[in-house]
């Protein structure tokens, strides 16, 4: 008995160690390769997720929406943080918002599409209105569409309509605009009985009766007293004066570092306005990006943090090397560097998992350390590998520390680090070179699909390269219903959309 005991502790024990172990891990590392609609991460960290992911929290990720897609801020790059809860802000990809139909009014811009949170701007007519009145008005676009539908009324239908009914002696529940033929239950106020139905008819209120004068006046046949405020329209009167007084103007907006206010700036602002700030180029903005004044001060306006500049003076004086090929040495707040050790140096730190790893910190980089390898085991002739070669003859013995090179055939996507180590008589894994999408002129028929002309004259594409793709004139997506397409280059295959003519899609 006393050995069952002791035994389902062990058991519990062993099971709380896991739970915890678990939860704590979770909490470490919570995040994994962020799946994004219609917006992709750069190649090498589908290429090595098990070696970038899970992610740490404070990490962060940039990311990049296909073609006819932005952020919610309206840009085509975002950038995730890694927090407890997962990545924040989740990273999504919105559909830009085309141009509306409009008739009897033209539009100010003549752009065809716009990003989310933009605005665009029309007029109408002679003799044609807005709905709310007006000769011109402005619409924006956002995640789930453009935030009105523009329309242009006959100036007629715009007179038939009323505004909310002036009632100094009643009230009512909603305030909006009536159209011709509406009416409105009045409430009395101020201990007069009952309440009165008035109608908009042409533009104009029939005039209540009941909400004038008092009963007892009614009933002894006197006449009611004139239309005049009462207490409570006095007092809301007064409120509004108050109100009035407390709102100030604001200065020109604060200036921030590394940053702009988009558009001019002004001398001063009407309370309420509010100014948009972007940052320069390779800047991160961190903060709200749109700044309000607010009885004659901004709100906490934000700050742009500076980039990384990678110094070739500093890395060779560590004898490090750039793991992945890169053009240039800029690199954004956030963003993770990984170093290599020069030939016949080695990391210093092999201690932690990634020495050659680092994070670039609002402008400030810490260089990982290399030093001279000791005299070890050689390595003879490196491997070969399909669709490509070495960039030099091979040698027939190397020694430990050295390294070769390799490049992919003509449009073949290299997957892997292009170049490869002798390290203890063996040699590092070497890169594979993965065939590239060659477009083939009989599908597209086959399919009723046409190639979208910034691709034109493109017949090769990388693997993980998306190709554009619309249907033929009166056809539409078999499955889809819709006629502009987005496919990916996967390992030398291309899923073309299929298009039928309208007719077979309805019957189907």
């Amino acid at each position: 008995m006393e050995t069952v005991k002791k035994m389902r502790f062990k058991s519990y024990f062993i099971f709380l160690v896991m739970v915890c172990s678990r939860r704590l891990f979770a909490e470490d590392t919570p995040c994994d390769l962020p799946q994004i609609e219609n917006g992709n991460l750069p190649q090498y960290y589908y290429s090595f997720k098990s070696y970038y992911f899970p992610m740490d929290k404070g990490k962060k990720l940039s990311y990049s929406c296909v073609v006819g897609y932005t952020t919610e801020s309206g840009t085509q790059d975002g950038r995730i943080t890694c927090t407890a809860k997962g990545w924040s802000p989740v990273p999504r990809c919105y559909r830009k918002c085309t141009k509306p139909l409009l008739e009897n009014g033209s539009f100010y811009s003549t752009e065809m599409d716009f990003k989310i949170h933009e605005k665009l701007q029309y007029k109408c007519n002679p003799g044609y209105l807005t709905l709310s009145g007006a000769a011109e008005d402005t619409v924006q676009c956002q995640p789930q569409g453009w935030s009105s539908q523009p329309s242009c009324t006959k100036t007629l239908d715009i007179k038939n309509k009323c505004p909310p009914p002036p009632l100094p002696r009643g009230h009512f529940s909603t305030a909006r605009t009536y159209h011709n033929g509406d009416k409105v239950n009045v409430q009395c106020t101020l201990g007069r009985k009952g309440s009165e139905e008035i109608q908009c008819e042409g533009g104009k209120w029939t005039s209540p009766s009941i909400c004038i004068g008092a009963v007892d006046n009614q009933e002894s046949g006197t006449a009611p007293p004139p239309l005049e405020a009462d207490a409570e329209t006095r007092a809301n009167q007064s409120h509004h004066n108050e109100d009035m007084k407390m709102q100030q103007d604001c200065a020109s907006p604060p200036v921030v570092k590394n940053g702009a206010v988009l558009g001019p700036v002004l001398a001063s602002y009407k309370n309420g306005s509010w100014v948009e700030y972007v940052c320069q180029y390779y800047h991160i903005l961190d903060g709200p990006s749109t700044v309000y004044c607010h009885q004659g001060n901004w709100t906490e306006q934000p700050t742009c943090l500076e980039p990384c500049t990678l110094n070739v003076t500093d890395m060779d004086s560590n004898n490090l090397t750039l793991k992945w090929r890169r053009e240039e040495l800029v690199f954004l707040h956030g963003d993770l560097i990984e170093f290599e050790c020069k030939q016949g140096f080695s990391f210093l730190q092999t201690a932690i998992p990634s020495p050659g790893r680092t994070q670039c910190d609002q402008g400030r980089l810490n260089y990982p350390k290399c030093a001279i390898q000791a005299a070890t085991e050689k390595c003879g002739s490196p491997p070969s590998i399909a669709n490509g070669a070495l960039t030099v003859p091979a040698l027939p013995q190397y020694d430990s520390g050295s390294s070769v090179q390799y490049i992919c055939s003509e449009y073949h996507f290299l997957q892997g680090s292009e170049r490869i180590y002798c390290s203890e008589g063996q040699w590092t894994s070497p890169p594979v070179c993965i065939e590239p999408c060659t477009l083939s002129k009989t599908e597209m028929e086959k399919n009723n699909v046409l190639l979208q002309a910034f691709y034109a004259d493109q017949v090769y594409f990388y693997h993980g390269d998306y190709v554009g793709f619309y249907c033929k004139q009166n056809h539409f997506g078999a499955e889809s219903g819709t006629t502009l397409f987005q496919v990916q280059c996967e390992r030398g295959q291309l899923a073309y959309p299929r298009c039928v003519e309208r007719e077979k899609q309805v019957r189907t």
